[in-house]
């Protein structure tokens, strides 16, 4: 709960101040955008060491392998990637950029989570 806090005032204060200095020089207010999110995304890359913990010890309790937690985890990682770099895109005025960057982001996951999308199919024509 602490973290959300502090991402979320940091967060804030980083708009703000991005704010302030975009009238008067939007290139550097694009530079403090992107120290922002990448201070606020390690805050939370701490927190996502301990998640990938939980899904190691699903896969030794449960005897799952990696082959299906593996891609969901890479899967969420994409998508926060590409959910920022879009936003970022989008507040420097590059809307079709930022198209790009979510179009990519869909295929990396898609990609990802072949392996996993193999395993179903086999899984389920071994039912058939």
């Amino acid at each position: 709960m602490a973290l959300i806090v502090k991402a979320v005032v940091i967060g804030i204060s980083g708009g703000v101040l991005t704010l302030i200095i975009k009238r008067t020089n939007p290139e550097l207010s694009v530079l403090l955008t992107l120290t922002v999110c990448s201070f606020i995304v390690g805050m939370a890359l701490k927190v996502f060491s301990e998640i990938t913990e939980v899904f190691s010890l699903i896969e030794l309790s449960a005897g799952f392998s990696s082959a299906y937690t593996a891609p969901i985890l890479k899967c969420v990682g994409i998508g926060i990637t590409a959910r920022i770099g879009s936003d970022i895109c989008k507040d420097s005025g590059q809307d079709a950029v930022a198209s790009g960057v979510e179009i990519c982001g869909a295929v990396c996951a898609l990609y990802v989570s072949l392996p996993l999308i193999k395993t179903m199919l086999r899984m389920i024509g071994g039912l058939a």
